[in-house]
């Protein structure tokens, strides 16, 4: 089954290929209108989507539960300035990457959020020049990319910041992660790359991407390590066997 967040105020769409049925399954405040990212948490079994609200500012993450179709809303649990435009999960724990475009405050706080509880647990400050664009886990680190081509690193039990790197030679924008056979990838407007899991250097895997997106490119992979972005309007698939 594929569960999108939908903009314009649509809240979350369920779609079930085997039989083409299409339809809403959660609705929300109608000034939470901009979904930005969704994932599930396995630990949760919960539908995770952070959003943004263009009128009223800040934004929100919204929880839907499958089995029992329960759906829950947390206005600006980042502050009342930052949309939620990343997401990503461990254990149960849902990592809400902020992205400030206001004058003032943090540009990229990530908070660690209970989405079953509804509760903060800890934040940190990334230090970074712009709001979040992309989150992945891998084992016990959290990746983040800024939309200024900065990365950090948060080791997640310890909770602190543990490495930082200007990476604008493949990213410098809107941005996407995925975690693909212990690996973290990453792509750009320009560029598909990927991060060293020890020592965090980013290679390129491939060059010359412009995918035909809105508000940035996107990235995933399958159960057999291969992954999927777009080269204009056209879907590009990606076999990488890094000797790590």
């Amino acid at each position: 089954i594929l569960y999108t967040g939908q903009y314009n105020s649509e809240g979350i769409w369920r779609h079930d290929p085997r039989t083409g049925r299409t339809g809403q399954v959660a609705a929300f405040p109608s000034e939470q209108n901009r979904p930005l990212d969704v994932t599930f948490d396995e630990d949760t079994g919960l539908v995770l989507v952070g959003v943004q609200s263009d009128t009223e500012g800040g934004g929100a993450l919204w929880t839907y539960h499958p089995r029992t179709g329960r759906h829950r809303s947390y206005a600006n649990p980042v502050d009342d300035l930052s949309c939620v435009r990343g997401i990503a999960s461990r254990n149960g724990v849902a990592f809400l990457g902020g992205d400030n475009t206001a004058p003032t405050g943090p540009r990229s706080t990530v908070v660690a959020f209970d989405p079953v509880a509804g509760r903060e647990l800890w934040r940190i400050d990334p230090r970074q020049t712009a709001g979040t664009a992309a989150l992945a886990v891998r084992g016990r680190h959290l990746y983040g990319l800024s939309r200024k081509g900065g990365l950090f690193v948060v080791d997640i039990p310890r909770r602190e910041l543990i490495h930082r790197a200007d990476v604008t030679s493949v990213s410098n924008g809107f941005a996407a992660l995925v975690t693909n056979r212990g690996v973290v990838y990453g792509v750009s407007d320009t560029t598909v790359f990927r991060f060293h899991p020890r020592t965090f250097a980013v290679s390129v895997v491939v060059p010359d991407i412009d995918g035909g997106w809105y508000s940035g490119a996107h990235i995933t992979n399958d159960e057999h390590g291969r992954l999927y972005t777009m080269r204009g309007r056209n879907l590009v698939r990606i076999t990488d066997r890094p000797r790590y």
